[in-house]
């Protein structure tokens, strides 16, 4: 069982990886969203001018926009509670955008505003899973290009979130100082869904929790792989703050030269 988890968690950490390098590189034409204040910016992940395909999008999915823009100005205003499981998926788009400044694709069919797609058995094809970005707003943005949280929501049949995963810009398992855990946004994610149980909960607070509580209580796992070696460290479901926490951290280094030697991977949070 452990072994499967292993494997799970390396093929998404490590496409997650892939598909993290794939980011257009800072111009004058491009949709900046990793320049934005916290918000929901839809449509726009891999976009680098308002086409009329995008603008086709916007238009068709206005009211499940209008939607999350309504209950991200509900939750600031103090109207609305900030949550995320158990609630549907606009609500916790709308809590995570306190945070983050969240985009996702109008191509990929699994935006939380698509509408829903059925194949020709009438089955539904886009309910259940639903991928997006956050990017933390930085105060004094890096000269590159900022790597966003890649989140990955699962709904239940009862229409509600039941788990999220954030897969982070960079691995808390490396970091030790509060500068190093900043860097990695894993404060953003659990300050987003724990909101409602610990609104004060602080930068501070994280990192000790990670530190003494998450670390602590992790194992490793070693396993071969083609043209290299794997190793990870996976804590088990912790408790905080209201909500189930688990940290899994993947690493791949792969050999294919004297050349060439590929180290990929990353840290993702699963939330229950």
């Amino acid at each position: 069982m452990r072994r499967a988890r292993f494997a799970t968690c390396l093929v998404a950490l490590l496409c997650a990886a892939c598909a993290a390098q794939a980011v257009a590189p800072r111009t004058a034409e491009i949709l900046k969203i990793y320049d934005e204040p916290a918000g929901y910016y839809p449509g726009i992940e891999r976009s680098i001018s308002v086409s009329p395909d995008l603008s086709a999008w916007l238009q068709k999915n206005q009211l499940r926009i209008e939607i999350i823009q309504n209950r991200i100005a509900a939750i600031r205003a103090g109207k609305s509670a900030p949550a995320c499981i158990g609630e549907d998926q606009y609500t916790c788009v709308a809590s995570l955008a306190q945070q983050f400044a969240i985009t996702d694709s109008y191509s990929g069919n699994n935006s939380v505003v698509d509408e829903t797609a059925y194949d020709v058995n009438g089955k539904p094809m886009n309910v259940g899973k639903f991928e997006f970005v956050g990017y933390v707003p930085k105060s004094q943005p890096d000269s590159g290009v900022q790597v966003p949280t890649k989140f990955a929501m699962s709904v239940g049949r009862d229409g509600l979130v039941s788990s999220l995963a954030a897969h982070l810009p960079r691995d808390p398992t490396f970091a030790h100082t509060q500068d190093e855990y900043d860097a990695t946004d894993a404060y953003e994610t659990i300050a987003a869904v724990s909101a409602q149980q610990c609104p004060t909960l602080n930068r501070a607070e994280v990192a000790k929790w990670i530190e003494n509580t998450i670390k602590p209580n992790a194992k490793a796992y070693n396993e071969r792989i083609r043209r290299g070696a794997a190793e990870a460290e996976i804590s088990k479901k912790t408790a905080f703050c209201g909500r189930n926490f688990r940290f899994n951290s993947v690493w791949a280094s792969q050999t294919y030269n004297q050349y060439r030697r590929d180290v990929t991977g990353g840290m993702a949070i699963l939330v229950e």
